[in-house]
């Protein structure tokens, strides 16, 4: 406990001293939200669903497959809250110690917490769009025709599959990746808040600041140059974290 203290106290003094801060999201922000991982084993994702399908070449070869597969874990996001990691991000943008908060995740969770600038590097379950004529369609539109059983759901103009606006093993980053590259330039400091940094090139990124904080449950290919590694919850240590700020005011 005396370490953990002493590594919030540190991660405080740091954010406090940066001018541009910016944070790197994972799935271990939302898994105690209920949202699963994707690695752990046992629980993670893979371990329930086929990678296979989750490919823009499965995608187009089985839409149905796809909806099928991944039809419980949109469900489940629908129904999942932000935690407190979320929640303490947001409260510090909001006074102006974090500008920005890129995210590998696609739950949308970040926004729902109160977090205003969300770079989505993995795209997002929000909207989806048919792969030949690009019309856009929010993901409730689709949610509704998994339900009535039209898998996979078709574009009303010209009939082909709706592919959620995720971005699939095989597929480039979306359009914020170019974003969220300026933003690590520009920052002095980068927290990773529940990242394992195994997944290309999201885990590039903080090569481009010498101040990083970890937080997360288990260890990361930057710990070793990390100022504050912190292997516990996200959404305990964030809490600490705003605890202690609010004590220096």
């Amino acid at each position: 406990m005396e370490q953990l203290q002493e590594n919030i106290k540190k991660t405080a003094d740091l954010l406090e001293r940066s001018s541009h801060t910016v944070v790197l999201t994972g799935a271990g922000v939302s898994t105690e939200s209920g949202v699963p991982d994707f690695r752990s084993p046992g629980s993670g994702l893979w371990t329930m669903l086929d990678p296979e399908l989750f490919t823009i070449q499965g995608f187009k070869a089985n839409p149905k497959a796809f909806y099928e597969g991944g039809t419980q874990f949109v469900r489940m996001l629908g129904e999942a809250e932000p935690n407190e990691g979320h929640t303490v991000l947001a409260e510090l943008e909001k006074r102006g110690l974090v500008k920005a908060v890129i995210t590998q995740n696609v739950d949308g969770l970040h926004q729902k917490g109160g977090s205003k600038k969300v770079l989505e590097i993995h795209g997002t379950l929000s909207t989806a769009s048919c792969m030949l004529c690009s019309r856009q369609v929010s993901i409730e539109e689709v949610a509704a025709d998994v339900e009535e059983g039209l898998l996979p759901p078709l574009c009303v103009e010209c009939g082909e599959p709706l592919k959620p606006d995720v971005v699939l093993f095989g597929e480039p980053l979306s359009p914020d990746y170019k974003e969220a590259m300026e933003e690590a330039r520009k920052a002095d400091l980068i927290m990773v808040v529940g990242s394992s940094m195994q997944v290309s090139p999201a885990n590039q990124l903080p090569a481009y600041c010498d101040n990083l904080v970890i937080i997360n449950r288990t260890p990361t290919f930057y710990d070793q140059q990390a100022r504050v590694v912190v292997n516990e919850s996200t959404a305990r240590v964030m809490r600490l974290l705003l605890e202690e700020l609010d004590k220096r005011k």
